[in-house]
């Protein structure tokens, strides 16, 4: 009698997890991935994918403004076409093909959401691993508070960042700390009227994971790779916080100036820093090369600049870029050095240059720390600069520096 109620134990359960892993199979075949990957997932990755897109619907559908998709029927009356309609179908692709980067989006609590397979790519990571995951785990530890403060998030190792925003946070905003990551946050991502950065859009430079980077060489951190992050926070459509805080109307009176604005997360693209060992780099008719010390004082610089700027590459050596730099733009030439310093490379906000006779010019420049192969205690700043505008205001005189040149 007992070994007939163990084998009826083991049929039933063997029922049992041959049911569970049927519900398995059919909710892995409606996720939106080939099916080569999807018939290689584990439990544990098909419900992190399946709460990833649940997630991903209510970002797109209850943000501000709410992201309506036109129906296949509508594309296809429209686009008679059969050529056309095949571009329709696959303009999500070769829009993530032509970037030169990949694409992802961030849930409130700073996890993924969406990260396009480009990422293999540039960092050599995989997107189903990445998916569902927190951000945190693929950034370098010294860029945590840095992308916390630039996303509205609290991180839990951090107690003394936006300690006075998190007590006027509502209960519902608040986050244990995540097991599965070695940094918790202990809020969601909000909008705070005293914060450092203003405004939804932001642009800023940190260190990820990166299996395509090689180990041994002189980096600020070995196995990173240094992105460039625009991005644009979402915030909550006013309709979706009312339903959620089960209030009529949004509080967008006086008694609510001063609240947190919540967000849904975010959506970037993140631009990938050319590698540091890469010491040969197409120029453009429209870029130039300097090398800098760690002061920002210009040691060398390309004849080519008399091409493009109105000044000789004797005129520059020597000089410092503050001196050059146009006064509204020395915080963010200020800002860029810092990170350089830290990270090892940059990609600078765009600035002006003051000409030499008056007036200015648009630039942006991608500055890297190189070593010398043989002693590495020889570093210095490569920096390849690109034009982005004609002179401007050229009777405009900004500096006393023009006037003498003048």
């Amino acid at each position: 009698i007992l070994e007939m109620r163990k084998e009826k134990s083991r049929d039933a359960a063997r029922s049992r997890r041959g049911k569970e892993n049927y519900e398995f199979y059919e909710l892995a075949k409606m996720l939106p991935l080939p099916p080569a990957i999807t018939s290689q997932l584990d439990k544990a990755s098909i419900i992190r994918l399946t709460i990833s897109f649940l997630r991903l619907k209510d970002f797109s559908s209850n943000g501000d403004p709410a992201w309506i998709k036109e129906s296949l029927s509508s594309i296809s009356s429209a686009n008679s076409n059969s050529s056309s309609n095949l571009f329709d179908q696959h303009q999500g692709t070769h829009i993530l093909q032509s970037l030169d980067g990949f694409a992802f989006s961030l849930g409130s609590d700073g996890r993924f959401l969406y990260i396009s397979e480009t990422v293999s790519i540039y960092l050599g990571l995989s997107q189903v691993e990445m998916t569902g995951s927190s951000v945190f785990d693929y950034v370098h530890t010294a860029d945590h508070a840095e992308l916390a403060q630039q996303l509205g998030l609290t991180l839990a190792t951090n107690q003394t960042h936006q300690s006075a925003s998190s007590s006027a946070t509502s209960s519902s905003q608040q986050l244990p700390p995540s097991p599965a990551s070695g940094t918790g946050m202990t809020s969601l991502m909000s909008l705070e009227s005293n914060s450092a950065y203003q405004g939804l859009d932001r642009s800023f430079c940190i260190r990820m994971k990166s299996t395509l980077t090689k180990r041994g060489c002189h980096f600020k951190s070995s196995g990173y790779r240094v992105v460039m992050v625009l991005c644009r926070l979402r915030p909550q459509s006013q309709a979706y916080t009312a339903g959620k805080s089960g209030v009529g109307q949004p509080s967008s009176g006086p008694q609510g100036q001063n609240q947190p604005v919540p967000l849904l997360g975010m959506i970037a693209m993140a631009i990938a820093l050319p590698p540091p060992t890469v010491h040969e780099v197409r120029l453009e008719p429209d870029m130039f090369v300097t090398r800098l010390a760690f002061d920002l004082r210009i040691i060398h610089c390309e004849p080519r600049i008399a091409e493009l700027l109105e000044f000789v590459a004797e005129d520059l050596t020597g000089r410092s870029l503050y001196t050059l730099c146009h006064v509204e733009d020395v915080r963010l030439l200020r800002k860029s050095h810092t990170d350089l310093m830290h990270k090892g490379q940059v990609m600078t906000p765009y600035y002006r240059i003051l000409n030499r006779h008056g007036g200015f010019t648009w630039i942006q420049s991608c500055a890297t720390v190189v070593c010398n192969s043989k002693n590495g205690d020889e570093q210095s700043i490569v920096c390849v600069n690109y034009v982005l505008s004609r002179t401007e205001m050229k009777n405009l005189v900004v500096d006393q520096c023009q006037l003498e040149s003048a």
